[in-house]
C-alpha cells in the first residue's frame, strides 16, 4: 500500500518527483487522478497528475482536493510544485492544507511546508527569493513566459496572489537541525517557507520536520518540487517495501589534498554522514578505535540507500607519513577489520538486508585490506568510471553480490569521487530492482 502520494500539476514535474523517490528503490507510479485509488495498492509512491498548471484556480483546487480525499488516509502528501514557481501556487497549496486539515483530529497541528529550493538544477531560496542560477524569476526569461510570466521571486507574495493563509519565512541562518527544530515547533502559521540553497540545507528541514512530527504530532503538508519531499519521507521512515535496504558505504584511507577535495564535492551533491579516523591515535588508542566504530555502526544503521556514509582518514597526509612504518603498514588492515567487525554487528543485529547496498574503496592498501577481510572471492570487473576507478560486483563474503567501486587516492580531479558514487548508486539501484523482481516472481502463484 503506498505511503506517500504526490499532487503534481504537470506530467514532467511529476515524473521528475518521481525519480527522486525512485533512487532510494521505491516502486513509484504516475497516473491519471481517476487512477489513484487503484495505483495505491500497486506502489509505494503514486503520483497523481491533475495536469492544472494552466487552470483556473477554482478548478484546480478542487482537483487537489479530489485526489486527496480519493485516498486518504496516506502516510505523507507532496504537493508537487514548478521550481520557478508557475501555476496555482496558492490555490493548490491551500487546497492540499485544507483537506488534510479537514482528515485529522481537531487538536493535531497541520502545516504547510513550503521548500521550493532544487539545488541541483540551480533553484534556491534566499531570504524568502526564489533565484534561478543567482538570478530573481522576475529578472529571466520567465518575465515574459506566455501563460506564468514571473512578475516577482518572493515566495510570500507569490501565495498571496491565491491564498489568505498566514504565511512565516524561514531564513538561511535558523537551518540547521537544532534551530530548526526548535522554530518549526514555534508559532502556529499554518505555511513555513523555508530557504535553501544546498542538499544539506534540504536534509536539515527534513530532519527537524519529521523530530518536530514525533514530538507535537504535527502533520506535515510537504510542498516543493520534489527534493525536500523525498527527504521527509525518509526522515518519516515511510519506506515502502524497499525501505529497509542499508546504503552506500565508502571507505578512503587517502588524506591527500585532491581527496579532501573529492570529499567536499561529494557532500556538495547530498547529504552525506562522514565517521572520521585519526590515523594518529587509531592504532595506539583502543578507545579511539571503541569510538569510531561506535559512530561508524550508529551512522549506518541510521542510514539508507540511497544514503551515503564514508568512513574517512582525517588529517593530512603528512601525519599519516610521520606515524612510525610500522603503523603506517598495520593502519589499512586495521581499518578493514573495524569495518568487518561493524558490518557483522548490523547483520546480527538487523539483518543482511541493513548490510551497505554499495561499497566504494579508495588507496590500494585498503582495498586489499577491506576485500580481504570482507572474504571477497573475487572482484567481477565491469569497468572504468574514469581512468584508474573501476567498478564492479563482489563475489562471496559478507558483501556477496554487492556493487564496488575502488579509485587510488591520487586520481581523477575534483568530481571524480561523485562520479564514482553516482556509478554505485546507479548500480545498487539496479541491483534493488533485480533482487525485488525475484522476489515477486517467487511469490506470484501459478
Amino acid at each position: 500500500m503506498a505511503e506517500v502520494l504526490v499532487v503534481a500539476d504537470d506530467l514532467t514535474g511529476a515524473n521528475a518527483t518521481g525519480a527522486r523517490f525512485a533512487r532510494s528503490g521505491m516502486r513509484v507510479g504516475t497516473v491519471a487522478p481517476e487512477h489513484v485509488a487503484d495505483a495505491m495498492t500497486d506502489y509505494d509512491v503514486v503520483i497523481a497528475n491533475l495536469d492544472s498548471r494552466h487552470l483556473p484556480p477554482d478548478q484546480a483546487a478542487d482537483l487537489v482536493t479530489d485526489v486527496i480525499e480519493a485516498v486518504w488516509p496516506v502516510g505523507l502528501v507532496v504537493k508537487r510544485t514548478d521550481t520557478t514557481l508557475r501555476g496555482n501556487i496558492g490555490a493548490e497549496l491551500e487546497a492540499a492544507w485544507r483537506a488534510v486539515r479537514d482528515r485529522v483530529p481537531h487538536t493535531t497541528p497541520v502545516r504547510a511546508l513550503f521548500v521550493p529550493a532544487f539545488p541541483a538544477s540551480g533553484r534556491v531560496t534566499v531570504d524568502g527569493l526564489q533565484l534561478l542560477d543567482g538570478v530573481p524569476l522576475e529578472r529571466t526569461e520567465l518575465a515574459v513566459d506566455p501563460l506564468s510570466p514571473m512578475h516577482t521571486s518572493d515566495v510570500a507574495e507569490i501565495i498571496a496572489q491565491q491564498s489568505a493563509l498566514p504565511v512565516r519565512h524561514v531564513p538561511i541562518r535558523q537551518i540547521t537541525h537544532a534551530m530548526l527544530t526548535a522554530d518549526l515547533l514555534a508559532g502556529g502559521e499554518p505555511v513555513l517557507v523555508c530557504d535553501a540553497f544546498t542538499e544539506q540545507h534540504l536534509a536539515d528541514i527534513a530532519a527537524a520536520a519529521a523530530e518536530a512530527h514525533r514530538r507535537d504530532g504535527t502533520v506535515w503538508v510537504s510542498v516543493d518540487p520534489g527534493p525536500a519531499g523525498a527527504l521527509l519521507a525518509d526522515e518519516l521512515r515511510l519506506r515502502g517495501r524497499a525501505g529497509t535496504r542499508g546504503p552506500l558505504l565508502g571507505v578512503v584511507g587517502s588524506a591527500t589534498e585532491l581527496t579532501r577535495r573529492q570529499l567536499d564535492a561529494v557532500a556538495r551533491t547530498g547529504p552525506v554522514r562522514f565517521v572520521d579516523v585519526d590515523a594518529a591515535r587509531f592504532g595506539a588508542d583502543p578507545g579511539h578505535r571503541s569510538e569510531v566504530a561506535l559512530r561508524l555502526a550508529e551512522a549506518l544503521e541510521a542510514s539508507r540507500f540511497p544514503q551515503l556514509v564514508v568512513l574517512r582518514t582525517a588529517g593530512s597526509a603528512a601525519d599519516v607519513v610521520e606515524l612510525p612504518i610500522r603503523d603506517r603498514r598495520a593502519l589499512p588492515r586495521q581499518i578493514a577489520e573495524l569495518v568487518e567487525g561493524v558490518l557483522r554487528g548490523i547483520e546480527r543485529d538487523l539483518g543482511a538486508h541493513a548490510l551497505p547496498t554499495g561499497l566504494y574503496t579508495s588507496g590500494g592498501d585498503v582495498t586489499s585490506a577491506v576485500l580481504d577481510t570482507l572474504g571477497v572471492q573475487a572482484f567481477e570487473v565491469g569497468g572504468e568510471v574514469i581512468p584508474l576507478a573501476v567498478h564492479g560486483i563482489l563475489s562471496g563474503g559478507l558483501l556477496d553480490g554487492v556493487p564496488v567501486v575502488t579509485k587510488g587516492g591520487m586520481v581523477g580531479d575534483d568530481s571524480a569521487l561523485a562520479e564514482c558514487f553516482g556509478k554505485l548508486r546507479r548500480a545498487a539501484q539496479a541491483r534493488l530492482r533485480q533482487v525485488r523482481a525475484e522476489v515477486t516472481e517467487q511469490v506470484m502463484p501459478l
